[in-house]
């Protein structure tokens, strides 16, 4: 059995006692006494925060990445699981430097303490798992890994754009591997965010928002200033075409050949930015005749679906899949807008976390 849960990457340090405001934990995530502090994390920081919010690619050091991490891992606990076989990932730009603290932060025992009043419970628990094994590869290895074994059972070479928050990446995948030559890691969507916070602060005060409360704004559409409603619809379109037009294009005709359009055909569009037809309808019209655009579905989650793959992978390869009943294999995609965690438990029963 498969489950996906997303909660938003963003956290505030926050003492407050919360009685029932959320329905389920990932609504309510208050993560207790992390070295010494508590932090709301999620949907509840956005929600009950002053200051929501998370740096853009953090590593493993760093207690962005540490807090969602964590609440991933209970996450994946579903109440039940106290093993875990887990893999991450990094952009390109980031995965050399960090893979190593990632690798050390994952391994061992875990006890996180987390608060039940929010969802009306009555104390403070505790959820003890064990990491069995860890690995670490780069997100479009799982954005690969997801095309070719998931639903779309890809078996020819293809392109695959990557359209993160905090990066955009570009590679080509071949049945051998990727074409390391292709590969290609630059400005994600923030880029865009960026431009329509700027348009607005021409005319507005926008009170310090973090980029995660930006970010949501971006992402609706509209956003609330000095008491008026703004739609945000014509900015954002403005500002994605420009992204395009100045980041992605140029960086797709500097990394594809055409030698690599004579052998590919098509282009699947992955990762967060992909759910912006504006953004999608520019793939298409630039490679229209070329390429056929395929827009992976869920594209927020492909990544963490390729990792949670890879986990499975590798407890088959050791030949102990069906025997660990007391096991999860965990996809964890810790991105700078949402953190992704996808679960396998191989058909095994499992208590709900929602």
């Amino acid at each position: 059995m498969e489950r996906s849960f997303v909660i938003p990457s963003a956290f505030e340090e926050n003492s407050t006692e919360f009685h029932k405001v959320a329905d389920n934990f990932v609504e309510g995530i208050k993560i207790m006494d992390f070295n010494g502090k508590d932090y709301l994390v999620g949907s509840l920081a956005l929600r009950e925060g002053n200051s929501p919010h998370k740096l853009i690619n953090s590593s493993a050091a760093e207690i962005d990445y540490q807090l969602l991490a964590l609440t991933g891992l209970v996450i994946s606990t579903m109440g039940t699981f106290s093993k875990l076989v887990v893999t991450a990932g990094f952009p390109f730009t980031t995965y050399q430097s960090y893979k190593k603290d990632a690798e050390k932060f994952f391994q061992g025992n875990f006890n996180v303490n987390f608060d039940t009043r929010t969802i009306g419970g009555n104390n403070v628990e505790k959820a003890s798992f064990q990491i069995e094994s860890v690995d670490i590869m780069t997100e479009i290895e799982g954005c690969i890994k997801a095309i070719r074994e998931n639903e779309q059972k890809e078996k020819n070479n293809f392109f695959v754009a990557s359209l993160g928050y905090g990066t955009f990446e570009i590679a080509q995948s071949t049945p051998k591997g990727i074409i390391h030559r292709t590969t290609h890691s630059t400005k994600g969507i923030h880029y865009a965010v960026d431009m329509v916070e700027a348009e607005l602060e021409k005319e507005y005060y926008l009170n310090m928002l973090t980029q995660q409360q930006m970010e949501r704004a971006f992402q609706r559409g509209v956003i609330v200033l000095d008491r008026k409603r703004i739609s945000l619809k014509d900015l954002r379109q403005k500002a994605l075409t420009r992204y395009y037009n100045e980041i992605v294009s140029p960086a797709i005709r500097r990394k594809f050949t055409n030698e690599d359009f004579t052998n590919t055909d098509r282009l699947y569009l992955v990762g967060g930015g992909a759910m912006h037809p504006e953004l999608v309808d520019q793939f298409k019209q630039e490679f229209q005749g070329v390429l056929e655009v395929i827009e992976y579905p869920d594209p927020f989650l492909c990544a963490g679906q390729g990792y949670c793959l890879q986990s499975m992978a590798k407890a088959k390869n050791n030949g102990d899949i069906e025997s660990r009943e007391n096991t999860a294999y965990v996809g964890l995609d810790i991105g700078n807008s949402n953190t992704v965690i996808v679960v396998n438990t191989v058909d095994h029963e499992a208590n709900t976390v929602e």
